[in-house]
């Protein structure tokens, strides 16, 4: 591995001291001393680093890229000042050249971990996994005795489709320690991939004799036992959200091909074409509906578990409110007829049994309100709500339909669509609008005046 002695001469001090007073929040104070050694010294390049972090604690992206793409002009084979402006761009989502700057970095100093790790994060960023698992095995080779980095390997393998490589790599973990809990849960998920659920279930009871109350072990166990869980643990949606916040909009609208918060919009604005309505968007994730919709003079409220989807929703700056609370606790507690539309985007795919969640939403809509929301198609000869191996629930027509009816809707629109592209492959579903039957006394009226 390379090393570098750390400078001791007053000036790297007073760097140091910026760098503590950025990391702190002291900005004032850090600017002032930035000025102070830009003075001093104007071409060296550690000032202009530090001067892009500054900028970016600030809230200046631009002003912090501009500084930081000067300091690789002036030290261009310095591997920190490659390293921070591939960070920086990643975290401003300019991932392709994140990327090739990441690569770079590694060509400089190949054998020090720190680099690679960031630069790992980076390619996760970028979604190329076969390259995050090319640094991650060099990281194995310095560090040989870090479970995590393989722990890594392993997932990623299997997110390339290499299953057999990816359970060589549990099968390793745990062969080492009996009891690693995320090498053994790694297993049990590949094992219920290939439906050898004998492999999983005995994994399974060792998990939930490690923690009974673990509610990600027991849904794991419950599919082990052949059984459908009635929904996705909590832990487990956030998880799967939080990871990919900062990607999500252009993974799922670039890759994925996204397009159901356009079409689930326009169905609430041609029953609503003015905005004054109120709408509650349950796991409304990073804001893609509110997009569409665009600003309401009604309130729109959002219920989302992944506080970093929420964190990106915030920067849109459409949503009155968001609460981060799971969807079925938000629904159970919500007071009745409150809101003109409940909408549910792409959601329903991490809860199975919808027998409480429709009627709930139903009770919180006004009288004449409508409910709006996806699913993913079962067949018809399928249960009336069942779980993919991708992880998903996807719901009979027929069930949805009677849910509705059963809640209190006597208008209900069922249109076929695809969610979205995985793997090259369509996966279909359908949206639904609900309308909500009117008060007594108003449906009354309404017959009147039509006579």
């Amino acid at each position: 591995m390379t090393t570098t002695a750390i400078p001791t001469d007053a000036f790297t001090q007073s760097l140091q001291k910026i760098a503590q007073w950025i990391a702190s929040g002291e900005l004032p104070q850090a600017a002032t001393a930035l000025n102070v050694a830009l003075k001093k010294q104007p071409k060296d390049p550690r000032v202009f680093m530090q001067g892009a972090r500054l900028a970016e604690a600030s809230g200046n992206a631009k002003g912090a890229e501009e500084l930081a793409r000067r300091a690789l002009a002036l030290s261009p084979g310095w591997v920190v000042s490659t390293t921070e402006l591939a960070s920086l761009l990643a975290r401003q989502n300019q991932l392709p050249e994140a990327l090739t700057l990441a690569k770079k970095a590694v060509t400089l100093d190949a054998n020090n971990p720190q680099v690679l790790s960031r630069a790992v994060d980076i390619a996760h960023q970028a979604q190329d996994f076969a390259q995050a698992t090319t640094w991650l095995q060099r990281i194995a080779v310095l560090n040989p005795g870090n479970p995590q980095v393989k722990t890594l390997i392993a997932r990623n393998l299997r997110i390339q489709g290499d299953n057999a490589g990816a359970i060589a790599v549990y099968d390793e973990l745990i062969a080492a320690n009996p009891l690693h809990g995320d090498a053994l849960l790694g297993r049990v998920q590949m094992a219920w991939m290939a439906d050898d659920l004998a492999t999983a279930l005995p994994i399974c009871e060792t998990l939930c004799t490690l923690e009974p109350d673990n509610e990600v072990f027991l849904f794991w166990r419950t599919l082990a036992q052949g059984l459908t869980p009635a929904t996705m643990p909590v832990a487990m949606v956030q998880t799967m959200h939080d990871d990919g916040a900062a990607q999500y909009d252009l993974h799922m609208v670039r890759d994925l091909q996204f397009q159901l918060p356009k079409t689930m919009a326009a169905l609430i604005q041609a029953r609503y074409p003015e905005p004054t309505y109120n709408l509650l968007d349950l796991g409304c994730g990073t804001g893609l509906l509110g997009l569409y919709l665009g600003k309401l003079e009604g309130a729109m409220v959002g219920v989302d578990v992944s506080l970093r989807m929420v964190e990106q929703l915030a920067r849109h700056n459409l949503y009155d409110r968001v609460h981060s609370v799971n969807l079925l606790d938000a629904l159970a507690e919500t007071p009745d007829a409150l809101y003109n539309v409940v909408a549910a985007c792409d959601v329903f795919g991490y809860v199975g049994d919808l027998t409480q969640a429709i009627p709930n939403a139903c009770r919180i809509l006004r009288p004449g309100g409508h409910l709006v929301f996806s699913c993913e198609i079962a067949g018809a000869d399928e249960a009336d709500w069942v779980l993919r191996k991708s992880l998903r629930y996807a719901h009979k027509r027929s069930h949805i339909e009677a849910l509705c009816k059963a809640a209190g809707c006597n208008d209900i629109t069922v249109e076929d669509t695809v969610l979205f592209v995985e793997n090259q492959q369509p996966v279909h579903g359908y949206t639904v609008v609900a309308r909500k039957k009117l008060a007594r006394k108003a449906a009354v009226k309404k017959a009147a005046v039509a006579e």
